[in-house]
């Protein structure tokens, strides 16, 4: 688990830094993330996202891949059309 500095973008999707985000939201509670076969989980304290929260969680992190090498390797091996229909499914989600 790779640690966030007050610099980095924050990990919720928001576009800011994370030390003008979920920082200054954090109690002495801590939260953990983690990476499986399912994909990204982050569990933290408080209420769940509203569902425009999660719009645009759904929308940096659809951006992050598009400026990634994943991006890069879906539009070779699909094509751009297929590669835009697949980027559709990457979307942040409560369980």
């Amino acid at each position: 688990m790779k640690k966030i500095k007050r610099n980095d973008p924050c990990p919720c999707g928001s576009g800011k830094k994370y030390k003008k985000c979920c920082l200054l939201q954090q109690t002495s509670d801590q939260s953990f993330s983690w990476t499986d076969n399912d994909g990204i989980h982050f569990v933290a304290p408080g209420s769940p996202p509203s569902s425009e929260q999660l719009e645009r969680m759904t929308k940096e992190y659809q951006k992050q891949i598009r400026n990634s090498p994943l991006w890069d390797e879906m539009v070779r091996k699909y094509g751009k059309e297929k590669a835009e229909e697949l980027l559709k499914e990457f979307k942040a989600e409560t369980r």
